[in-house]
């Protein structure tokens, strides 16, 4: 029996081996997916996704002194959005964010956006 193959050319191409090892991390990073978290989650398990890149959807409200921007859901559970070009131009907007999520006492809960996607094109 024949094999497509011969063992021995790893030992004799090691740059193959190393080839194949950047192929498998570069796939591995490709399918790097994110957690979709309600907001209300977020707010009551805030330690529990500290660090984690997710997406979460909510509504873009702001406030002029100092101006911040954040998201909130009918149940005014909100996480503050960053940084505030991500979603300046979509105040009143349904949105889906994806990014890196952080909390701590202090800094509250934040989402350093990635992603940002309009839901909807109605204002609320």
């Amino acid at each position: 029996m024949s094999y497509p193959y011969q063992p021995q050319t790893f030992r004799r191409h090691p740059s193959l081996v190393l080839s194949a090892l950047v192929a498998l991390a570069l796939l591995g990073a490709c399918n790097k997916t994110t957690t979709d978290i309600p907001l209300a989650t977020l707010v009551e398990q805030h330690a529990e996704y500290n660090g984690q890149t997710l997406t979460t959807i909510g509504i873009v409200r702001t406030f002029d002194v100092p101006r911040h921007y954040w998201i909130e859901d009918d149940d005014l559970n909100r996480v503050a959005i960053e940084p505030d070009e991500a979603v300046s131009d979509l105040v009143g907007k349904r949105v889906r964010v994806t990014g890196h999520y952080r909390a701590s006492r202090e800094t509250g809960r934040v989402l350093e956006a990635t992603e940002v996607t309009l839901l909807d094109t109605e204002s609320k």
